[in-house]
């Protein structure tokens, strides 16, 4: 211990003596217009903030985009009807994308089969308003994914210048 304390000694008496620290600017701001700092040299004036002018002309108009009518009735109350021929057109044209959501997690789960149905509320213009998926398949990817291709379907205007419901019963089971 007595060791270290001669060598702290020692050091402090042989170096050399540092020049005194450089003055240091004030940092606070003075009560004027202008305001200096340590690191700034030159004065500058900070403007005084403007009286807010209310929003821009244009705020009022907000940009939306269009939303699908929401369905005015149940499922059950929709009275219009398609055409089996008709209706099983569109499904065939979509019929690979749905087998590809289920492929997509047959990959995943080689025992996954069985058997789901997709019910398509149309409306009157004939767009997809509503999907609902049921089954024994039970896999929320595979229902999640036939109820996205189902929504981009397009069908012939129902008869009756109603709505109309389709359904639809597909059987998953592996490919051999």
């Amino acid at each position: 211990m007595a060791l270290l304390a001669i060598a702290g000694l020692a050091y402090c008496l042989t170096r050399e003596e540092a020049p005194p620290p450089a003055p240091v600017a004030d940092t606070t701001p003075d009560a004027g217009p202008g305001r200096s700092t340590a690191l700034v040299e030159d004065e500058f004036e900070i403007p005084e903030l403007e009286p807010d002018a209310g929003p821009p002309p244009d705020a009022g108009q907000v940009a939306t985009t269009p939303r699908r009518p929401q369905p005015t009735r149940s499922w059950d109350e929709c009275t219009g009807e398609i055409a089996t021929a008709a209706a099983s057109q569109v499904i065939r044209e979509h019929n690979a994308q749905i087998r590809n959501c289920y492929e997509r997690q047959l990959k995943q789960n080689p025992m996954l089969e069985g058997n789901m149905t997709l019910a398509v509320r149309i409306a009157p213009n004939g767009s997809v308003d509503g999907t609902q998926v049921t089954g024994s398949l039970r896999d929320r990817d595979v229902f999640a994914c036939v109820r996205s291709v189902a929504s981009h379907m397009r069908f012939p205007p129902p008869g009756g210048r109603d709505c109309a419901v389709v359904q639809v019963p597909f059987q998953f089971t592996p490919r051999q």
